[in-house]
């Protein structure tokens, strides 16, 4: 073998273990999937009957034995919202409220949650009662408190509370301060985004 021989075959092996190098650097990266968080609205979730139980990471109404279950991550009763967790139900959901925006909380706290309690719910201070202010005896949310979620699966959503009334109504006009004319109310409207990938992220 010349010298032109064993210098083109020291390339070629070069290569070769190269490419070999390269092909198990590949197969030993693990594969990073950015899950993206889903932003959701939901429109007049209807709880005029009673308690109504709802999961965050399939984004659907949760009803009959499922309830009493870990399947669902927040119950609406009345103006109560509730957590799956301590004195309200078997699993381990928590929640904290938030002074943000929907859009300004791109991250969610790492510290701050938790379970219901007796006389000490996880959720509280979403909303204002107006008493005898117009518009009189209404059921409005406080803008700029979002409630933050850690949901029963360990995963992260951020919710905000727009309306108690059926439709969505704007609260500022004479037929929503009317109790006669005022939409029905524990009709649950509201926005939320979930990040399934275990992240803080929110955006």
């Amino acid at each position: 073998m010349n010298k032109l021989q064993k210098l083109a075959l020291l390339v070629c092996s070069g290569s070769v273990l190269m490419m070999t190098a390269c092909d198990k650097n590949s197969d030993d990266a693990a594969p990073t999937a950015d899950a993206k968080v889903t932003v959701k609205s939901v429109a007049d979730l209807d709880g005029s009957k009673g308690n109504v139980y709802y999961s965050l990471s399939t984004g659907t109404q949760v009803t009959g034995a499922d309830t009493a279950t870990n399947k669902w991550d927040i119950k609406f009763t009345s103006t109560t919202i509730s957590v799956n967790s301590g004195t309200s139900g078997t699993g381990t959901a928590q929640a904290q409220v938030v002074t943000s925006t929907f859009a300004d909380l791109t991250t969610a706290p790492a510290t701050g949650y938790k379970s219901d309690a007796a006389g000490a719910p996880a959720i509280s201070g979403w909303y204002t009662y107006t008493a005898f202010t117009s518009p009189q005896h209404a059921i409005l949310p406080v803008p700029g408190k979002i409630i933050v979620v850690k949901t029963n699966s360990g995963n992260y959503a951020k919710i905000e509370m727009q309306s108690y009334y059926k439709g969505n109504p704007d609260t500022t006009t004479p037929a929503f301060a009317d109790l006669t004319t005022r939409p029905a109310s524990r009709y649950y409207t509201f926005r939320y985004a979930y990040q399934s990938n275990g992240s803080t992220s929110l955006q």
